[in-house]
């Protein structure tokens, strides 16, 4: 454990572990307990539309910012900027619940929050990957600190007994404003980008931050970026329905029992920069798919002996699942591009999975959901269905990356 603090403090990188741990506490107060707030309201409809603001958000606002981050602004206070006004819409959103103004009203601050909010941890990204020395190696124990911030935001929900309140969400609001101003004191990460005006098309590129399409002609990289689409998809149903689950199963304080992934996620993080010293990334990308196909298994367990131990240990699963996927692809994305696009390309990455995956996967998780709970055995139905979803990812990865002869896989 203490690499976790080697040099930190060195050019005021230790900034960036803080904003880490505080950019993870507020949706670690409001996500886990949102599913709970809305069914205790009778607005159980609402959650599949409130899951996919966010996504829908990140289909437009992080390339376009990313796109001001490489070529206009220092990717630090861009961040400290929109953290402070989305803080702003975060609160009256979960105002809005609490003062019983109903779930559309929810709705609408949610999405403008999400359109202000979406580009914030590809710009963290950036200024982490940018300022950290031997960053494939330091930045995973940076990025630890996010997790500690979750669980601890998860396990003060629960003592506070908020798992079904909206006054986590106004809580989470005031984190991110005092995150706003925390981002300013990071290291200064300036543009990359070459400065002035770039006439006809390729002016529009640069300024919606389309120039990071071309991590597409990569062959290796466009393998990786489908998958991380069509891997986004069942991975949606977690944070929107397990609560749900663990409460109808007895657990009296779910948002504390979602902290278990995050807790295997830090172990994970520890073992990452091993793992990439000495293993391909297709390897360890592969190692996430079937950590996320065990887990919706074992729910699939626990729907069917209704015992919550095998959901437990089915969110276990999502702390390697989630680190040696989206962490190492986000490294893995950064290796590849030239300095100039940096943040266009995690604000891509992000467009990709939060984006259209995350979107698709809210919207058709949620028709699925409908479709399936009311059956017999319905849980073993829904979790079931989404493993066959993760087992097709991983079929499709191996097979179309792994083939003879590939120049690009020396590259993963």
């Amino acid at each position: 454990m203490s690499t976790m603090f080697v040099k930190l403090g060195k050019g005021g990188t230790w900034w960036i572990a803080a904003v880490f741990f505080l950019i993870s506490v507020a949706p670690g107060l409001w996500m886990t307990s949102l599913p709970n707030v809305l069914k205790s309201q009778g607005a159980e409809w609402a959650l599949p539309y409130a899951f996919a603001a966010s996504p829908l958000a990140s289909l437009f606002s992080p390339l376009i910012f990313g796109a001001m981050a490489d070529n206009r602004f220092s990717a630090q206070k861009l961040m400290g900027v929109l953290s402070i006004l989305g803080s702003v819409f975060l609160g009256l959103s979960f105002y809005s619940l609490y003062s019983g103004w109903g779930a559309w009203a929810f709705l609408t601050f949610q999405t403008i929050n999400a359109l202000i909010s979406a580009p914030m941890w590809a710009l963290l990204s950036t200024v982490a990957l940018a300022n950290l020395e031997n960053p494939e190696r330091a930045f995973p124990l940076y990025r630890i600190w996010g997790t500690v911030g979750w669980i601890g935001a998860g396990l003060l929900v629960s003592f506070f007994h908020w798992d079904a309140s909206a006054i986590a969400g106004i809580v989470a609001a005031g984190i991110r404003f005092l995150l706003g101003f925390v981002c300013f004191m990071m290291p200064e990460t300036l543009p990359q980008g070459m400065p002035g005006k770039v006439a006809g098309v390729r002016n529009w590129r640069r300024s919606f931050g389309l120039d990071a399409l071309t991590l597409f002609q990569d062959k290796a990289l466009r393998v990786f970026l489908l998958t991380s689409i069509f891997f986004s998809i069942p991975l949606a149903a977690f944070y929107m329905y397990a609560p749900i689950h663990l409460r109808e199963l007895g657990d009296g304080h779910p948002v504390a029992s979602m902290t278990l992934g995050q807790v295997t996620e830090i172990v994970a993080m520890l073992m990452l920069s091993g793992l990439l010293a000495k293993w391909r990334l297709r390897w360890v990308l592969l190692i996430a798919i079937g950590f996320a196909l065990l887990r919706y298994l074992l729910f699939a367990l626990g729907g069917w002996s209704e015992g919550l131990t095998w959901i437990w240990l089915g969110i276990a699963m999502h702390g390697p699942c989630y680190t040696f996927y989206y962490i190492t692809g986000q490294i893995l994305v950064s290796r590849r591009v030239q300095p100039q696009i940096r943040s266009q390309a995690q604000a891509l990455l992000g467009t990709l999975t939060n984006g259209i995956g995350g979107l698709l996967g809210s919207l058709l998780c949620g028709l699925y959901y409908s479709q399936t709970i009311g059956m017999v055995n319905g849980w073993v139905f829904f979790w079931s269905g989404l493993a066959a979803a993760v087992l097709g990812c991983g079929v499709y990865f191996f097979w179309r990356y792994d083939r003879p002869g590939d120049p690009g896989d020396a590259r993963f």
